[in-house]
């Protein structure tokens, strides 16, 4: 009987190893994917991607902003969707290098926005901005430029970057033709 015990003993814990080896592994793998994906991070200026903001979008207004709002994580440093609740809007979700996250509710006010036509481009002070949106970890060194680009009249999109005015500037104007046309109905 000891035999046995010491056998089954023995293979639990090697085959414990080997999970604790996978995990390891595993977490680091993530954790360094991870770092890496944040160190090297840079918003795209390729004229396909911006294209490709208005292609293949779901036929639901609300997927549609979802999609659109995940693909401009390639586009711009940082981005906040909003949505509107009877003339409040509300951030739903945000995007900074490249990831997406949701946000809690309870802890955003709502944030009052000009009167503006549909994929008009206003531009604010980021660090303003961030911070009625507790999101200040966004750009903590105060570098990028903040746009507000109302997509529908249920959701708009602000979005930071860091790029000069002068790339910018035809940047926004590529990505707002796209909107058109992946907001046209």
């Amino acid at each position: 009987m000891d035999k046995l015990s010491q056998t089954l003993v023995s293979k639990f814990t090697m085959l414990q190893k080997r999970f604790e080896a996978f995990l390891d592994n595993d977490f680091e793998n993530k954790v360094e994917e991870s770092e890496n994906a944040q160190a090297v991070f840079e918003p795209s200026r390729d004229l396909a991607l911006v294209r490709g903001l208005s292609q293949g979008l779901p036929e639901d207004h609300i997927d549609r902003a979802i999609v659109v709002f995940s693909r401009l994580a390639l586009l711009f440093d940082s981005g906040v969707l909003l949505e509107n609740h009877d003339g409040q809007w509300r951030a739903q979700a945000y995007f900074h290098k490249g990831a997406s996250h949701l946000l809690k509710q309870n802890t955003r006010g709502p944030l009052k926005l000009p009167e503006m036509t549909m994929t008009s481009v206003l531009k604010t002070d980021a660090a303003a901005m961030l911070e009625k949106l507790q999101l200040s970890h966004l750009d903590p060194e105060n570098k990028t430029s903040c746009l507000l680009i109302k997509a529908s009249p249920d959701f708009a999109y602000i979005l930071f970057s860091s790029m000069a005015d002068l790339w910018l500037k035809e940047h926004m104007e590529n990505v707002r033709r796209a909107l058109i046309n992946g907001f046209a109905d």
